[in-house]
């Protein structure tokens, strides 16, 4: 169980950024990254759910971002693309190109991302004198 006094602290100063750099992914296939169970994202079960993600495709072919099953994102080769203020859990890449991903050509850089100045404001005046 996590201490009250050490949410607020995450809400506040959000987490350090977790680096997971995409191996070779077939034509058609994907890969999925589970907060829960991905050997990669170890220190990041603490901070769950994350909210913060960046996807650098230096590769030659465009790949789908899925957070959680649900919203989809298309990440064309050559782009770098940020999504932010959606909590997730799951993460599904796949590779929608007609040639195989060259490994560590994608880069997924992930965050727990502090509260906002808006946000909190909006908590305390709500009634609740907290962030809780």
């Amino acid at each position: 169980m996590i201490s009250k006094v050490r949410q607020e602290r995450v809400l506040r100063e959000g987490s350090q950024y977790f680096t997971i750099k995409l191996g070779a992914v077939a034509a058609g296939d994907f890969a999925i990254y589970d907060i829960d169970n991905s050997s990669e994202l170890v220190t990041a079960r603490k901070y769950k759910p994350l909210d913060f993600l960046e996807v650098i495709n230096n590769d030659a072919v465009d790949i789908e971002v899925t957070l959680d099953f649900q919203d989809t994102f298309l990440i064309p080769k050559g782009t770098i693309k940020t999504i932010s203020e959606r909590s997730f859990y799951i993460l599904k890449i796949k590779n929608i190109g007609s040639a195989t991903t060259t490994a560590d050509k994608i880069v997924l850089t992930l965050q727990r991302m502090p509260i906002t100045t808006d946000q909190y404001i909006r908590r305390f005046t709500l009634g609740k004198r907290g962030l809780f």
